[in-house]
């Protein structure tokens, strides 16, 4: 396929790329298909805005119930350890705390978060919710993203932005070796769903950490967001994702331009772009407690949406294709990985085989993306 640049600019392109790998998806599936899972048969993911409002609501309601929900997994002597989680939602936090360095910039980045979204997707259901967990389509809001029907701030939104604190300065991060400039909020949540809203985890990061003793600390605070477009615009756009697809021909390539890798060309990639646009100094750009906030799990489902949409471009040779090491950039060196390998997800649900989580249509999993 090749595009004017027009067309990938406007998302034209995007679109006919998304429709031709669903096409291919169909075909292979209905070319392969199983009575336990088929095209027909499999749930399908939306884009928050194309959900009915009653279903929006039905969401959210189902994510502050898990914030009440007291903690499934953790062991009474677990909790003295874990002062911090409160509820079954912050069981999922501080398991990406304390696999972070084994998630990112890694082999199974892509298939551990897809799993661990899933698992929300079930206990969401447990909380009175009957669908499919929603996906944020960040290429629609890349330009101005604090406009975002996402963040009307209306009942049927997924909140606010945080409010508006002025006469802030531009900040340097580290690693990246980038300097930004504040966003068009910063301050609390205070309208929509999660406007009483208490993120108890964290931040444990620069450039907003080290105001915590311990990883684990209960820490009780409002739901900061700082949506930016100075990262939208630059890692989030249909050009962006566009070229990513159809330029990186290789896991390699495809894995290091998503996740950034902290080049100097890149360092933040689309999913990083993605955690940074949404900001909040204590949420979602926080790489360890980042699915304080709810937006996560809806950022997340658009990465797994980009992997999947890559896969099906050619099936044979990239659903199960994996490169790299279960540590960090490598550091410090580690074994490459296999698809045998067991990944562990803690308090969220029991390991499981890498394998098993490649495919949404085998294993555990039974979706597909709208």
């Amino acid at each position: 396929m090749v595009f004017s640049q027009d067309e990938i600019t406007s998302g034209s392109a995007f679109h006919i790329i998304n429709d031709n790998a669903r096409r291919r998806l169909s075909t292979h599936k209905r070319s392969t298909e199983n009575t336990t899972c088929t095209f027909a048969k499999a749930s399908v993911r939306r884009e928050f805005r194309n959900m009915t409002l009653s279903a929006r609501k039905s969401f959210t309601n189902a994510v502050k119930c898990l914030q009440k929900i007291p903690p499934k997994s953790m062991s009474p002597n677990e909790s003295v350890q874990y002062p911090g989680v409160k509820s079954r939602y912050d069981e999922y936090v501080a398991t990406h705390i304390n696999y972070t360095y084994n998630i990112h910039m890694t082999a199974d980045f892509w298939a551990w978060h897809r799993y661990f979204i899933w698992n929300l997707e079930q206990d969401l259901h447990k909380c009175g919710y009957n669908g499919t967990l929603p996906y944020w389509d960040w290429q629609m809001d890349a330009e101005a993203p604090q406009d975002s029907e996402l963040f009307n701030g209306d009942q049927y939104s997924m909140g606010s932005n945080g409010d508006y604190i002025a006469n802030r300065t531009d900040t340097w991060v580290w690693p990246q070796e980038v300097t930004f400039p504040p966003g068009t909020g910063g301050g609390c949540v205070s309208k929509g769903p999660f406007s009483n809203y208490t993120v108890n985890l964290g931040p444990l990061d620069n450039p907003y950490g080290g105001n915590v003793v311990s990883n684990y600390q209960h820490n009780p605070r409002c739901l900061v967001r700082d949506l930016n477009p100075w990262f939208s615009r630059q890692y989030n756009t249909y050009t962006n994702i566009t070229n990513l697809i159809m330029n990186h021909n290789n896991i390699v390539d495809f894995q290091a331009e998503a996740q950034g890798y902290f080049s100097r060309a890149d360092p933040f990639g689309m999913h990083g772009g993605g955690h940074w646009m949404a900001g909040g100094n204590s949420t979602l750009m926080d790489f360890h407690s980042s699915p304080g906030d709810p937006l996560f799990f809806l950022h997340h489902a658009q990465v797994d949406r980009i992997w999947i949409l890559w896969q099906q471009l050619d099936v044979e040779n990239r659903q199960y294709a994996i490169s790299g090491t279960s540590t960090l950039n490598n550091d410090p060196p580690s074994a490459e990985m296999t698809l045998n390998d067991i990944l562990p997800f803690g308090f969220v649900a029991n390991d499981r085989m890498f394998g098993d989580l490649m495919d949404t249509f085998v294993g555990p999993f039974c979706y597909r993306y709208q």
